[in-house]
């Protein structure tokens, strides 16, 4: 059984992902030269920062770890200002039931 990853384009700040997941790929799609976007681990700004996307010039800006990165919080984004969108990549991490 394949293991598929769940994906979004993403204009505004949101919860990815509520749970344990992977983050696989993000692409940083700007508008404007100038611009940021952050990915957490957690619900929120308050979690663990993964990573800042910048672009000084209106170019997109990848997100390809060599390996997955786990976040153990959730996933969240932060979506900067002059971001016409932001392609994201995440596998849930489905936790094995006790008993």
């Amino acid at each position: 059984m394949k293991d598929y990853a769940m994906w979004s384009w993403v204009t505004t700040d949101r919860v990815l992902c509520p749970g344990p997941c992977e983050l696989l790929y993000a692409y940083l799609v700007v508008s404007a030269a100038s611009t940021d976007t952050h990915l957490y681990d957690g619900e929120n700004t308050t979690g663990d920062k993964i990573v800042t996307l910048t672009s000084a010039a209106i170019h997109g800006r990848p997100f390809s770890p060599k390996q997955p990165v786990y976040c153990r919080k959730g996933l969240y984004i932060d979506v900067g200002t002059s971001v016409t969108g932001v392609f994201v990549q995440w596998r849930p991490i489905r936790e094995e039931a006790e008993g």
